[in-house]
């Protein structure tokens, strides 16, 4: 045998032998995508009725591959633009492989429509996708609504909501901290909005996104670049919350937002959904568990597990903090200022080595600590007047690290010296929601207005910015892996998880199952990227496995 082929094979065998084996108790799936021609990356859907959990993988070289299955029945299907599939029905049992192919069939002539591959909406299924101009007409309001409102909630927010007037000049006063929003703080600072702009705001949004208004949803006209390669190794999990008929009668829907993961490999999450929740899910088994909040309206935003297993929350309305012993089922809440003179909207807790909880206040530009030691918080107002602080994260020092949202800012706290230094983005105007410090102590944020990644070097102050690649992308949360690679949370295009590679300043795309956005990942010690899809029509908690060879557990651990 030549001595190319006994490479080669040797090579066959060193990664075989790399691959991860089978989780016990697992089933598997593979087969061919049957299309009169190639379609590249086709998303392939396998939904466990019996657990109510999807995985989702793309198809490499017109084969697809799904590894780790919950045993049970499954309904399995494609979704890819332009193409349909008979649905298929399976059932697997533990430690089964089983082969199914699915032949496509091409739509043509079918008009676009909210969900599929390729575009992005946060509307409802039934949406029509329209051009940015024609979702947004060019009359007065469409300006003040993008310098006032779009730039923080972005360019899928309001096509999803077809409310009467009444509700949106709610909306503004929560926005203005008017009326009863008003111990919440303002998001849109006093004097940056007269009385006649509010009211051309309002006559638009009634106008365009009103009860009679059309369903529309922004289309992208660009298509997600497929790497085969990357997807094919690829694998998402979604494990959807189940609606209770008594408590969720009213809305009919749950509303996840932060994951984070315990010591047993848990994950948990805020529910913001009316009455509000925190739960939990076990990966392991798909089981999941749920807290009522004390204040059923207290609007819980970020979640973060103590050392000793507590979970603790921040809420925007009360200004408290919330901390749950899971063992025994006790809430507890703590204010956010213990002198009681202060008031703001709590966002994101963070805790330090010292088991000490950081906090930041987005309404009421403040950055507070919760002492172990005491058992009482200290809040410190930030330099710039309405930085409406944001995502948090620590470096090894524990210095604390937070995204001024609104001012375009990136801050560091010295908890030694409670000394603020503050970095401006280099491209002004834009907003950032949240920021990461990765192993060598460099920052990293994404612009979420503007659809940039920035990386921060504290050593020098300079900072280093990226274009991300596609149309009306909207960075939401940026979290480095254990490499060092920026996992990019991104809800611009409909729903994507982007791994940036600053080696090779490279952007590989992973399309989400659902229209949605991802406010905040966590990340496992395996890379295992964890995220809640908070706008998507069937709430879960998810995962992307980036490489489905190389997990050998369905617990998340960081």
């Amino acid at each position: 045998m030549p001595i190319r082929m006994l490479l080669a094979a040797l090579l066959v065998v060193l990664a075989a032998a790399a691959d991860a084996a089978p989780i016990a108790g697992t089933a598997s799936l593979s087969g061919a995508v049957q299309a009169p021609r190639a379609v590249p990356g086709a998303q392939v859907h396998l939904l466990n009725v019996d657990k109510n959990v999807l995985f989702m993988v793309w198809s490499s070289g017109g084969r697809y591959r799904a590894v780790n299955l919950f045993p049970g029945r499954y309904e399995v299907t494609v979704r890819t633009a332009g193409w349909t599939v008979d649905k298929q029905t399976i059932a697997l049992e533990p430690g089964e492989a089983k082969t199914l192919d699915l032949a496509l069939r091409e739509e043509a002539g079918r008009p676009v429509r909210q969900g599929e591959f390729g575009f992005t909406s946060g509307a409802s299924t039934d949406a029509r996708l329209v051009s940015y101009d024609e979702l947004y007409p060019r009359e007065p309001g469409r300006e003040l609504l993008e310098t006032q409102c779009m730039y923080c909630h972005g360019r899928n927010f309001f096509p999803s909501k077809q409310y009467p007037e009444v509700t949106w000049n709610t909306f503004i006063d929560v926005m203005l901290g008017q009326g009863a929003a008003a111990d919440r703080g303002a998001m849109i600072p006093a004097g940056t909005l007269s009385a006649q702009d509010r009211q051309t705001i309002l006559a638009y949004l009634t106008r365009h996104f009103g009860p009679s208004s059309e369903r529309r949803g922004l289309r992208m006209d660009a298509e997600f670049p497929v790497d085969e390669a990357a997807l094919g190794k690829a694998m998402y999990v979604e494990y959807y919350l189940p609606l209770d008929k008594q408590l969720d009668a009213a809305n009919k829907q749950r509303r996840t937002q932060q994951a984070h993961f315990d010591a047993a490999g848990n994950v948990w999450y805020t529910d913001r959904s009316v009455p509000n929740r925190i739960g939990r899910v076990n990966p392991r088994t798909g089981e999941v568990k749920d807290w009522m909040m004390p204040d059923p309206k207290a609007d819980p935003h970020g979640l973060a597990v103590d050392r000793d297993g507590h979970v603790w929350w921040a809420e925007t309305v009360g200004f408290h903090l919330g901390r749950l012993d899971p063992t025994t089922g006790s809430m507890l809440r703590y204010p956010m200022d213990s002198t009681g003179q202060r008031q703001g909207r709590g966002h994101s807790p963070i805790v330090d080595g010292k088991q000490n909880v950081w906090f930041t206040v987005i309404g009421g530009d403040m950055l507070g600590k919760w002492d172990r030691q005491t058992g009482k918080s200290t809040v410190w107002k930030v330099p710039t007047a309405g930085a409406a602080p944001y995502g948090i994260a620590l470096d090894k020092d524990d210095n604390v690290w937070f995204a001024e949202f609104r001012r375009c800012k990136i801050a560091r706290f010295d908890p030694r010296t409670e000394k603020f230094t503050e970095y401006a983005a280099p491209t002004q105007p834009c907003t950032i929601r949240r920021l990461g410090v990765d192993s060598t102590g460099s920052v990293w944020y994404g612009g979420f207005n503007n659809g940039k990644l920035g990386r921060l070097d504290p050593r020098t102050g300079a900072i280093k910015e990226y274009d991300v690649p596609m149309p009306f992308s909207e960075p939401y949360d940026v979290w480095p892996d254990r490499h060092d690679d920026i996992w990019i949370s991104d809800g611009g295009q409909g729903g994507a998880l982007i791994r940036f590679a600053p080696r090779t300043e490279t952007f590989t795309y992973y399309p989400t199952p659902q229209i949605t956005d991802q406010p905040k990942l966590a990340i496992t010690r395996e890379g295992a990227v964890w995220y809640t899809p908070r706008s998507s029509l069937k709430a879960a908690v998810g995962v992307l496995y980036p490489d489905i060879t190389r997990v050998t557990t369905l617990a998340a651990y960081e």
